[in-house]
C-alpha cells in the first residue's frame, strides 16, 4: 500500500427526513441503507464502505436527531447519531436545501466545534425551481460559520453526489484500508434482510404505520438446496396496529412479505423463502431489553 492512500471515516448527521440514507447509498453506489418518505426510518447507525483505487471511505447512517418525548428507542436512536460522529474524521450535516429550521441550526450547533471538521451538505437542490436558488443559503451559512464546507447535492438524482465524494476522499486522512476491498457494509446479510422487511412496512402502510413497528429475525438459514429460509417477528405494541400490518384477510402482510422477499434476493442474490408473523408486545419500545434484543439498541 503507497503512502498517498488514504482511509477516513464520514458520519452523516441530521434532523430526521433529510435524504441521509438516499445520500449514503448514492455516494456508495448501492443500496445499504433503508428509505422511506416517513421520517425516523434509521433506527441504529449504519456503516456502509466504498474503494476506490487511492482511498477507503466508511460513510455511516444515521438515525436522524429529533426530540425523544421521553421514549426509550428514540433517545437510544439520538445516542446512536451522537456516537458514530466522534469517530469521524468529517461529519457531515446533512440539510433539506428548501428550509433552514431550529432543528437544524440545533444540531449545527451541537457538533460545532474544533475538534471534527463539520460540513454542511444541503440535499434535494433538485426539488428547488432552480439550483442556483441554493446560493442564497450557502452565502447566509458562510457568513454565520465561515469555517464550514458547504456542498450542495440532490440524493435522488445523484446530481453533485460524486463530487462530494472526491472532497470527502481528498479530506481524508492518509491511512491503510480498514476493510477488504470488495466489502460493501459492516452488517450482516442477517441484518440488512430485517431491515428490508422493515422498509416495505414503512412503504406499505404509509401514514399507517405504527412508531412500534420492530423486526426480529428468528431464522437466517440456507438448506442443501441453496434456498435461504428466513423467519422474521413483526413487533407492534397494540392489537390495532397488529390488525393494521396484516390487513383484511392478510393481504397487507402478504404484500409487505412479498415486496421483501423480492428485495432481499435482488441484494443477497439468492433464492429466499420468507415467512412473517405478527405480535403484540405492549411498550415494548421503552424496555431496554427489548429494545436491545432486537438490534436496536447499538
Amino acid at each position: 500500500m503507497t503512502d498517498t492512500h488514504r482511509f477516513g471515516v464520514i458520519a452523516l448527521v441530521g434532523r430526521p427526513n433529510v435524504g441521509k440514507s438516499s445520500l449514503l447509498n448514492q455516494l456508495v453506489r448501492a443500496k445499504v441503507s433503508i428509505i422511506s418518505r416517513r421520517p425516523q426510518t434509521t433506527w441504529r447507525r449504519i456503516e456502509a464502505i466504498r474503494s476506490v483505487e487511492d482511498a477507503q471511505l466508511v460513510i455511516v447512517d444515521t438515525p436522524g436527531l429529533h426530540k425523544a418525548r421521553g421514549r426509550l428507542l428514540s433517545r437510544i436512536a439520538n445516542q446512536s447519531a451522537r456516537g458514530a460522529a466522534e469517530g469521524a474524521h468529517v461529519v457531515c450535516q446533512v440539510i433539506d436545501a428548501r428550509v433552514w429550521s431550529q432543528a437544524d441550526q440545533s444540531v449545527l450547533d451541537h457538533f460545532s466545534g474544533p475538534s471534527t471538521p463539520l460540513w454542511v451538505v444541503l440535499n434535494k437542490v433538485d426539488l428547488l425551481p432552480n439550483v442556483n436558488h441554493v446560493l442564497p443559503r450557502i452565502k447566509a451559512l458562510q457568513e454565520i460559520h465561515p469555517w464550514v464546507e458547504i456542498v450542495p447535492v440532490s440524493a435522488k438524482s445523484g446530481y453533485n453526489c460524486e463530487r462530494l465524494f472526491e472532497l470527502l476522499q481528498a479530506a481524508a486522512p492518509s491511512g491503510n484500508p480498514g476493510y477488504p476491498s470488495n466489502e460493501l457494509t459492516t452488517a450482516s446479510s442477517s441484518f440488512i434482510a430485517a431491515e428490508l422487511v422493515r422498509e416495505q412496512i414503512f412503504r406499505q402502510m404509509g401514514d399507517e404505520i405504527p412508531y412500534g413497528s420492530g423486526v426480529e429475525l428468528t431464522l437466517f438459514e440456507t438448506d442443501e438446496n441453496q434456498l435461504l429460509h428466513i423467519e422474521i417477528n413483526i413487533w407492534c405494541e397494540t392489537e390495532g396496529q397488529k390488525a393494521a400490518l396484516i390487513g383484511v384477510g392478510g393481504e397487507r402482510l402478504k404484500k409487505i412479505g412479498s415486496a421483501a422477499r423480492r428485495q432481499i434476493e435482488n441484494v443477497l442474490n439468492c433464492r429466499v423463502h420468507l415467512a412473517q408473523r405478527v405480535k403484540v408486545k405492549r411498550g415494548w419500545v421503552d424496555d431496554r431489553k427489548s429494545v436491545v434484543d432486537l438490534g436496536y439498541g447499538v
